[in-house]
Parts: C-alpha cells; sequence; structure tokens
C-alpha cells in the first residue's frame, strides 16, 4: 500500500471517528436534556392538576367533573397517561396515549430511547388523603426533537466531515508530490538518467531531501563522467593512431580475431586491402617531419572518404593502412580499388619520387587462414608498386551472381518463408541459459542447403529488402514463440535487428507492431541493437528502444567498443544489456590491453545497472579471465553451438 493511501486511511479513520464521536455524544447529551424536561414538565403537570381535582375527588358526583378537567390537559397529547387512583389502588380515572411517534424510525428510538419517569401526588379532599394522581409525560415529542436535532447535528457534521476530507487530499498532495518527484528521480537514476530535480517544495525537510537526491545524482553523473573519460582515454591510447585517429594495428588484430574465429551465424567473408605510402620515406628525408605528416593525414582523408560506410580503416604502421571490406561482393571491391586509384593519380605530384600510393588485396572467406591472407595481401602489395594502376590482387575476382539472381532468391525467401531459425544459448558462469539468441539461415531452392550468408546479407542491403527480410525473420520467430510451451528452454530470446531495418521510422513501426503479437511472452523477448546502428540512425534508434520498453521488450546493445563513439550513446538508449565485441574476447586471455579495456567498459556498465555479455568466447582460457573481469555472461561454441528451433 502507497504511502500516501496509508495517510490517507489513517487520517479518515480519525475523521469518521470523531464525526461518529460527536454525532453520538450530540444526541445523547440532547436526549439526557429532553429526558429531564419531560420529567419536570410531569411533576409540575400532576401537581397543578391535583391541586385543580382534589376539591372534587371526594365530593359525590364530582368525578365527571374531574374527567373534564383531566380531558382538558391529556387532550393536548404531551401525555403517555394519567390515572386517578382511590386510597385501595382501584383505578377510578385512566387515560392513555400510545407512545409511539409515526415521524421517527423505530431503529433511532431503540438506539436512543427515552423514558420518561412517572410522577405522583397526593390527592387531599381537606385533611383527609383521598387518592394518588399518576402522570407520565408522552415521550413522542422528545423523540421528534431528538430525531430533529440529530438529524441538524449530522449534517453539519457530515459538511465538516466532506470539508476536512478535501483540506486533507490537498495535504497530502503537498506532502506525497515531493515524494513522488524524489521517486520518478531515484527511477531515473535507476534508468542511468542523473539530470537534477527541478522542483522545489515548500517543506523544509521534503526540500532537504530533494537537495540530497540532486547531491547524489551529481555524484553519479560526475563518476560516470570520470569513467567514461577514463575508458575513452584509454581507448585513444590503445586502439587509435595519435596523427590520423584512425583505429591501430592493434585495433586491425582485435578486428581478425573476431573475423577469423569461425562461427557458423557470422561466416568470415570480405577482402583485406593493403595501402603504402610509396614515397613517405623520401618525403620525411627531404621535407621534413610536418610534411610526412601531412601526407599521412592527407591519404587516410581520402581513404575514409572512399570507405564511408563500405569498411573499415586502420594505420597499421607508419607508412601502411588496412581496409578490411567485409560482406562486400567482388564488384564493388572493385569499384572501391579503382576510385582509390583515380584518387591517388590525381594527388600525385613531383615530390612524391615513388609514387602517390599502392595497394595489395587479398580476398577472405570462411575457410581462409589470417596467417595466409596477411602473406597474400603483403606479397600482392609488394607486386602494386610496379603495377601502372598502383594495385595488385591477390587472386581473380568473379561475379559469383547476378543481382537479378539474388532478386529472386530472397523474394522467394520471404513469399515462401524458406527461413530456419537457430538458436545459440548465452549462459552466466553457473551454466544456467539467461537467453537463446535467434540466428537465421536461409533455404536454397533445392530445400537442402544454406545460402552463403556472407554473399545474401550484403546483396539484401544492395537491394533494399533487408527490411522486408528482417519483417519475415521475426514473423517466424514470433510463430515459433508463440507456439513455444512455458516450460521450455527456450522460452526467452534475444533478436537481431539490422541497421537498415532501423533507417525508416516507417519500417520500426511494423517491427514493433510484430513484436506486439508476443504481448504475454514480451518479458522474454531481448531485442539486439547494432553499436553501428546507433551512428547510422541514432533517432530512430532512441525512439524504437522507447517503444520496446512500451511492450515490456528489453534491449541490448551488441558490438558494444567497437568505437569510441558507443560511450556518447549509452545513456540514451538505457539498455538494460551490453554485449561486448568479440574483437576484445579473443584470446583475451593473453592481450592486457583487451583485459584493462573490458575491465573498464564492465565498472561502467555496472554503475549504470547494466549487465555485460562476452560473444565469441571459444575456449576455457577465454572464459576463466571474463569471469575474473566480473563480465555477467558468456556465449560462444564453448558454451553451446546454435541448434535449429524447430
Amino acid at each position: 500500500m502507497s504511502l500516501s493511501r496509508q495517510f490517507g486511511l489513517g487520517f479518515l479513520s480519525v475523521l469518521v471517528l470523531v464525526f461518529l464521536g460527536t454525532v453520538w455524544i450530540n444526541v445523547n447529551s440532547t436526549r439526557s436534556y429532553i429526558s429531564d424536561q419531560l420529567s419536570s414538565h410531569a411533576q409540575d403537570t400532576a401537581t397543578s392538576l391535583g391541586l385543580s381535582i382534589s376539591p372534587y375527588v371526594g365530593m359525590e358526583g364530582g368525578l365527571p367533573v374531574v374527567d373534564t378537567m383531566v380531558n382538558a390537559i391529556f387532550d393536548r397529547g404531551y401525555y403517555e397517561s394519567i390515572e386517578l387512583q382511590d386510597l385501595d389502588g382501584n383505578s377510578l380515572l385512566k387515560k392513555v396515549n400510545p407512545p409511539k411517534p409515526e415521524v421517527v424510525p423505530e431503529w433511532f428510538m431503540q438506539l436512543f430511547p427515552i423514558s420518561p419517569p412517572i410522577t405522583k401526588t397526593e390527592i387531599n379532599s381537606g385533611w383527609v388523603m383521598a387518592g394518588e394522581l399518576t402522570v407520565k409525560s408522552h415521550p413522542g415529542l422528545g423523540y421528534a426533537q431528538l430525531w430533529s436535532n440529530a438529524k441538524r447535528t449530522f449534517v453539519l457534521t457530515l459538511v465538516l466531515f466532506v470539508i476536512g476530507t478535501l483540506l486533507l487530499a490537498i495535504l497530502l498532495k503537498l506532502i506525497t508530490n515531493p515524494l513522488k518527484v524524489v521517486i520518478r528521480a531515484a527511477e531515473r537514476i535507476a534508468n542511468r538518467d542523473f539530470n537534477p530535480i527541478e522542483y522545489e517544495p515548500k517543506t523544509k525537510e521534503l526540500g532537504l531531501l530533494v537537495k540530497a537526491f540532486n547531491k547524489m545524482a551529481g555524484v553519479l553523473s560526475k563518476q560516470y563522467n570520470e569513467l567514461t573519460a577514463q575508458a575513452q582515454a584509454y581507448y585513444k591510447k590503445a586502439y587509435l593512431d595519435p596523427l590520423t585517429q584512425l583505429g591501430n594495428k592493434q585495433a586491425l588484430d582485435n578486428k581478425l580475431a573476431r573475423i577469423f574465429t569461425k562461427t557458423e551465424d557470422e561466416p568470415a567473408a570480405g577482402f583485406l586491402v593493403l595501402v603504402r605510402l610509396s614515397s613517405l620515406a623520401h618525403v620525411n628525408e627531404l621535407e621534413g617531419a610536418a610534411i610526412a605528416d601531412e601526407y599521412i593525414k592527407n591519404v587516410s582523408k581520402i581513404l575514409l572518404t572512399a570507405t564511408q560506410r563500405k569498411g573499415e580503416l586502420f594505420r597499421s604502421r607508419g607508412a601502411d593502412f588496412a581496409i578490411l571490406l567485409e560482406d562486400m561482393s567482388d564488384e564493388d571491391c572493385l569499384s572501391v580499388l579503382e576510385g582509390l586509384s583515380e584518387q591517388f593519380k590525381a594527388n600525385n605530384s613531383d615530390m612524391f619520387k615513388n609514387g602517390y600510393a599502392h595497394m595489395g588485396v587479398a580476398h577472405f572467406g570462411a575457410d581462409t587462414q589470417k596467417a595466409l591472407l596477411l602473406e597474400q595481401a603483403d606479397s600482392a602489395l609488394t607486386s602494386a608498386s610496379t603495377f601502372p594502376n598502383g594495385w595488385q590482387l591477390a587472386s581473380n575476382i568473379t561475379v559469383q551472381q547476378s543481382h537479378q539472381s539474388w532478386r529472386e532468391q530472397l523474394k522467394r525467401i520471404i513469399n515462401e518463408d524458406a527461413i530456419d531459425i537457430l538458436l545459440q544459448p548465452v549462459k552466466n558462469f553457473d551454466n544456467d541459459t539467461l537467453v537463446s539468441e535467434c540466428l537465421a539461415r536461409f533455404i536454397d531452392s533445392t530445400g537442402e542447403n544454406y545460402l552463403p550468408m556472407a554473399q545474401l546479407i550484403p546483396e539484401s542491403e544492395k537491394l533494399l529488402v533487408s527490411g522486408e527480410l528482417d519483417k519475415a525473420i521475426l514473423r517466424k520467430i514470433v510463430s515459433l514463440l508463440s507456439k513455444s510451451p512455458e516450460s521450455s528452454e527456450y522460452k526467452s530470446i534475444s533478436i537481431n535487428i539490422s541497421t537498415a531495418s532501423l533507417s525508416s521510422l516507417d519500417n520500426v513501426d511494423e517491427l514493433v507492431d510484430i513484436l506486439k503479437q508476443v504481448r504475454g511472452k514480451s518479458k522474454n523477448v531481448i531485442v539486439e541493437i547494432h553499436e553501428h546502428s546507433l551512428h547510422r540512425c541514432f533517432k530512430n534508434c532512441v525512439f524504437f528502444a522507447n517503444k520496446l520498453r512500451e511492450i515490456d521488450c528489453k534491449i541490448t546493445i551488441e558490438r558494444f567498443g567497437s568505437s569510441i563513439s558507443a560511450f556518447a550513446h549509452i545513456r540514451q538508449i538505457r539498455p538494460d544489456y551490453i554485449k561486448l565485441d568479440g574483437s576484445f574476447t579473443r584470446h583475451i586471455n593473453s592481450v592486457e590491453e583487451n583485459q584493462f579495456f573490458v575491465s573498464s567498459l564492465v565498472s561502467i556498465a555496472h554503475g549504470l545497472n547494466i549487465e555485460v555479455i562476452a560473444e565469441l568466447v571459444e575456449d576455457k582460457d577465454e572464459a576463466r579471465c571474463l569471469h575474473g573481469l566480473f563480465v555477467d555472461y558468456v556465449q560462444g561454441y564453448y558454451f553451446g553451438k546454435p541448434e535449429v528451433w524447430s
């Protein structure tokens, strides 16, 4: 029961008791007064009437006169009974009026009974006692007066009671409103919102409470900002090149470690492009370090422009850059290479004795070894310096399927629901399953094999059907979840939503409408938003996150930490979980930089009441290290392989 309700009921109970007590005391006092009045009235009447009839009581033929005199008084209705008795107790004259009044309820007379006393007086004839006169006042008028007084008292007290209740409600509102503000502030703090309370209560004690909360929020905000700044500073030092602010050699190694962690749900596919500044040593020697730095910066700008939204760029060492083009088709890779070649030629001049820059390219797939890929790319880079176009492929590129072929495949998948859902568990270190992540597989036209994800996903984005594909996957998952019994081990699931799907608000609304179909089980649904989506369409992601909370779904930011801007978004999205980018968890037991960075991320997340999941955990040593860093949950082949959800 809420505090305001307890206060209200307590004060209301007191008011009710005061109300009933006031009515009872007032009516009882009036009843006592009326009883005394009736007694006095009866005594006065008995004395007066006794004196009036005493000359006629002993007189022969005097009884009719007595009867007339008694009737004159009795007929006024103020008496219940008048009786005249002789000395032997025989009734000479008796008048009786029914005691029950018509206007007063029976229950009231039983609750407040009036019993008027019987008064007696002696009747003397001369010096001789002739009889006894008995008079009893009628209670009807007393009841009527008491009933009327009780009604007036009740109405007046009721009015005061209503006024008191209204004043009580106003008082409670004045007391509880600041408390509600403080409660909402506490909830905001729990949801990682440290904005101060602007409301200033007039009550001194509540004002002190608000000030205390604002102080606490300020301290927490400062601690969060300090932790964030510390983590960002370490990220820059450990993973960014200070000159170009691109990922450094360690960041590239982390990324390659993630790519070459072979999993069925994310097969490796794409291109590694190594770029070397052909004349950096010559420029540095003849023109100086400042000009050489400008040379490096200009090349990095060209590479950033060419690879924007297409791949990731790293500066691996002094004169070398590396570009990772994941999930890119062969023809798109050729387009990027040709565009860069033209840019390099356009920027070439006499200052660059050995040319502006040259590139070596190697393709990687699900079966490629990391060492072999680097060797092939490096060999191609060495050869490229002698080629007129400035780049060299380690292997020939062929376009595997046409766009039209993929369009037909994707249309068939969506229309025929040619989708299998695989589930991979996310567990704690006691081996208890938190949730199972849904991984989609797309069945080819034969119905026997799965289509290659590394080609299908890029083609769906290129053909602008990734949103429809996401909705088809989501409908499939909702259908399976609705059929899943509560006792099922897969009763809690996580669902990935692509960046393309979040780029359109209309598409976001459709995704939410589909998720509403599992409202009864929505508390068991966790929606995963890629950190990359936060950079591409942040406002849509915030809108989507708010809609998800309205239907009781939970939120995870996946691939968290892959960029320094991750920290800027975490407070606005307010996720329930963050899933660390796999590049930090692979071989974390042997990479101290990653251990320190993950420890910082975990501290920030736990300070914001966010739990941390590590993915791509493939062996015991990685799991033990992550446990020591206080990561909450883990996911990977070491803890469970994906299984088809049937």
